[in-house]
């Protein structure tokens, strides 16, 4: 047939020539520009004959634990994998401790790869230098150092929130149990017992706020997943027609309506106050924190854009609390014995307490320990500590990174038996025994990281964020396992994630809840 083809005298028809140079113009394209593996680091989960990348993104989407463990059994060092994202260099988990605080590996860099922060409804994820340096001071000075104080705020929203809106009395009885879709409640919860630390009164009640700052994280990723399946020389005009990107940017232009005219309206207080020879209100807040330190690190209150901040905490606090809430409850819904000792624990301690007291939380720690033992078996992602490379940095085994390399650690040996006996159990003592034994009590709480537990990464760089939301998620659980009882239709737990490279809930998922007589009525302490 090839033979008679090229002997033919017979020209070949305009259908045939145009879908020729179609199919050759769209491999060209996809050729060109899709993201080229690293030279001298093995690929692994991209099959011969495969000249683009998309079935490859796909196959790790979907079989990423088999891919990084294929790669560690055939390979002793380096390789690389093809993420969403590109390709991306996985480090064996034993350099944990060498990269940590590396500062030629930065995670600013890898984030703008990762989310695509240059394009217009995505630049909160675009934050760097001095802007990066006030975003993580606000988060580990101010947030963090006011925790003790917060405690009131989060026990009164979480009631709030419950009581009325949630888990309604009218709805949630004792005497039967009621199906209802905890995926959709969790962001729920995590972005109303958010709102009055980062945005404060009176717009953290705000119905329209509250709706962008739990949906912006979905639409970021709907609008890079979308973005990522065009070449990265058109993406610059395509953005401003694709429907994600313009739902996108929507949304930040809704938020600035909302937040801008508050920002105004504080720094004329506090203008007024100057001028007047009084002390200016006092910062309580995130929104308010913000200013103060781009006045601290970069002598200008406008050093950050106010907006974009608070876009910015919701993408990085809200959408990871409201998922370790989420596992968190199905393992307890999963293991109900373990869910009655921790609904013990919580009682006696609040009754030692005298209700919610500065000690109340540390206390809890077998709820610490559950909540520990879950992040262990659900990572939010199979590869962690993402980091990109400033320069060609050597490492100790001889591996030469190279400059604008992204990297990363990947989780399963959080599962690996070396790291913890029966590893794929949950064993909500686990960690409570590890706090047992001598030297251990701070390397077995939730929000101490270490290389062989990396659910918040390591080093310096670790979520500073980590000892806010550990805060909200127990007093969310207190208050969801003192006063209901959970349980899964049909006794089994649903599949965790829609993927495998990510912890993606199905928001279709439901669990049986219904109310129970407690030992100690939360919503009356």
């Amino acid at each position: 047939m090839l033979e008679v083809v090229l002997t033919s005298d017979k020209p070949l028809g305009a259908p045939t020539i145009l879908a020729a140079v179609i199919i050759t113009f769209t491999f060209l394209w996809y050729w060109a520009s899709d993201e080229r593996p690293y030279a001298g680091f093995p690929i692994v989960g991209k099959e011969k004959g495969e000249w683009i990348n998309k079935k490859a993104k796909e196959r790790f989407q979907m079989h990423a634990t088999q891919i990084l463990k294929q790669g560690m059994s055939l390979h002793k060092g380096p390789f690389q994998v093809i993420a969403t994202h590109g390709p991306t260099i996985i480090l064996p988990p034993s350099m944990t401790d060498e990269i940590r605080n590396d500062s030629r590996l930065v995670f600013n860099g890898a984030s703008r790869k990762l989310f695509l922060g240059q394009y217009p409804g995505l630049e909160p994820l675009n934050f760097k230098g001095v802007q990066s340096d006030i975003f993580t001071a606000t988060i580990r000075q101010n947030i963090t150092q006011t925790l003790n104080s917060l405690t009131d705020s989060l026990t009164a929203e979480t009631s709030s929130l419950l009581r009325t809106s949630l888990l309604p009395p009218s709805r949630i009885t004792k005497d039967a149990w009621t199906p209802v879709h905890f995926a959709r409640m969790a962001p729920t919860i995590a972005a109303r017992l958010s709102a009055p630390v980062f945005l404060g009164e009176p717009l953290c009640h705000d119905e329209t706020w509250l709706n962008i700052s739990i949906t912006y994280t979905v639409n970021v990723i709907a609008a890079v997943h979308r973005l990522r399946t065009w070449p990265p020389f058109l993406r610059a005009l395509l953005h401003h027609f694709l429907p994600e990107c313009r739902a996108l940017r929507a949304q930040v232009a809704e938020a600035r309506r909302i937040i801008e005219p508050q920002v105004a309206a504080r720094r004329r207080a506090r203008r007024d106050a100057a001028a007047a020879g009084k002390e200016p209100p006092a910062a309580r807040d995130a929104l308010a924190w913000m200013e103060a330190q781009g006045v601290k690190l970069a002598k200008n209150e406008r050093a950050v854009d106010p907006v974009e901040g608070q876009l910015l905490l919701s993408f990085v606090a809200i959408h990871t609390t409201s998922l370790t809430l989420l596992a968190a409850l199905y393992d307890l819904a999963e293991h109900p014995e373990m869910a009655e000792m921790v609904r013990k624990e919580i009682v006696e301690v609040l009754r030692e307490e005298g209700g919610w007291k500065k000690t109340s939380l540390y206390k809890m720690k077998l709820l610490d320990s559950c909540l520990k033992e879950s992040q262990r078996l659900h990572t939010l992602n199979a590869v962690l500590m993402n980091r990109q490379a400033t320069e060609a940095v050597k490492l100790s085994d001889g591996t030469i990174l190279p400059k604008g390399c992204i990297i990363g650690i990947p989780t399963y040996h959080m599962r690996d038996d070396e790291n913890y006996e029966n590893p794929d159990k949950f064993d909500g003592s686990r960690f409570l025994r590890m706090r047992q034994e001598p030297g251990m009590e701070t390397r077995g709480q939730f929000v101490t990281t270490s290389a062989d537990h990396i659910g918040f990464g390591h080093g310096q760089r670790a979520c500073p964020g980590r000892f806010f939301a550990s805060n909200e998620i127990k007093i969310a659980l207190a208050y969801l396992l003192v006063n209901y009882e959970w349980k899964f239709e049909g006794g089994k737990p649903p599949a965790r994630s829609l993927m495998d490279s990510e912890y993606v809930a199905d928001p279709q998922q439901m669990i049986l809840v219904k109310a129970r007589e407690p030992e100690l009525d939360l919503f009356k302490l």
